[in-house]
């Protein structure tokens, strides 16, 4: 790690930009950025040493006032960072957090900060969709789709440092921007019924979005005919701005035998590909690095093909329960 930083010192980077280009490659916390400081420092110097300092011994003593204030200026740092920071050994960093009854948790991440009106929203919407009758003929009629981003390298989220038995604040959805692929996808109680990657810079329109409904509509009427003859086909999918748009109302009109179920707004909790499939999906590309466009379409198949029809319908039916949830919840997210 430290010939990698010397490296991108040699190549005019600052220590910020050297720190996350090695955490983009070998995952996030590998360097933390007041290290990356650190050696830059040295390097500024002229000291290109990448040996530690001769010293006599650090600390084992900790003061547990710093320990809270350096936790509570950066939650996410790790034992090594707080080791840096406080001067003392890591495994005395270690102890002490042990000492303190203190996890290292996944912070929950809310999709949205509700307003009184979506949160009251999502309430009436969740309420009309439990009035259907709940049963399997009701679950088997339902298309569901969503979008999600696969990314060539996948890393793990960053944890926080919390008192044993308490769980980290959530925190709001950040953006990624590294390399990835547009997935959109449309399943139903047996399984993917259509999945296409998005070509590379082409973006997901109302334009793209009708001529995929198209391709969908057509693997519809070839594997369920008798479904789309009586009218019954039931398409969910959120309010992304593609799938609200004018020209896509009025390519659902066009298509006959389906009609679209109600969704509230701001709602992944409610949507079977954000619990379930693309949930499932995130666990089964964690860890994994793809060179290229096939790589991923390939890697999705064999997800796909890895979930039984049992697990498929799951999914779905679990819709009641969370329709439920919203509503004993206020709107609220649970």
């Amino acid at each position: 790690l430290r010939v990698l930083l010397r490296h991108y010192w040699r190549n005019n980077f600052d220590a910020k930009a050297a720190a996350k280009a090695i955490c983009d490659v070998e995952g996030e916390g590998t360097v933390a950025p007041r290290t990356a400081q650190k050696w830059f420092k040295r390097f500024n110097e002229g000291d290109f040493d990448l040996e530690d300092k001769p010293r006599s011994g650090r600390p084992t003593v900790l003061d547990e006032e710093d320990l809270q204030a350096a936790l509570d200026l950066e939650p996410s740092s790790n034992t090594r960072e707080l080791a840096e920071e406080l001067g003392v050994d890591q495994k005395t960093v270690w102890n002490y957090l042990k000492q303190l009854d203190f996890v290292h948790k996944k912070p929950r991440q809310d999709p949205h900060e509700l307003t009184e009106t979506q949160a009251a929203k999502r309430v009436e919407i969740c309420r009309q969709l439990l009035n259907n009758p709940l049963d399997d003929h009701f679950w088997k009629r339902i298309v569901t789709s969503d979008e999600k981003w696969v990314y060539l390298v996948n890393h793990d989220r960053s944890k926080r440092w919390v008192p044993k038995g308490q769980n980290p604040p959530s925190v709001p959805k950040q953006n990624q921007f590294e390399s990835k692929i547009m997935i959109c996808v449309w399943w139903n109680f047996e399984g993917i019924l259509h999945f296409e990657l998005v070509p590379n810079g082409r973006a997901i329109n109302a334009e793209l979005y009708c001529e995929q409904l198209d391709r969908v509509y057509d693997a519809l009427v070839e594997k369920y005919p008798s479904l789309v003859r009586r009218k019954r086909a039931l398409f969910q999918q959120d309010n992304a701005k593609p799938h609200t748009a004018r020209a896509t109302s009025n390519k659902f009109e066009e298509l006959d035998g389906v009609e679209i179920l109600p969704h509230p707004s701001y709602s992944p909790d409610v949507a079977p590909s954000d619990y379930g499939l693309f949930r499932s999906m995130q666990h089964f590309m964690k860890g994994r690095r793809f060179d290229s466009f096939d790589d991923v379409e390939e890697a999705c198949e064999d997800f796909f093909n890895s979930k039984s029809k049992e697990w498929y319908f799951d999914q779905i039916r679990k819709l009641a329960d969370r329709w439920q949830k919203v509503v004993d919840n206020d709107g609220l997210y649970f």
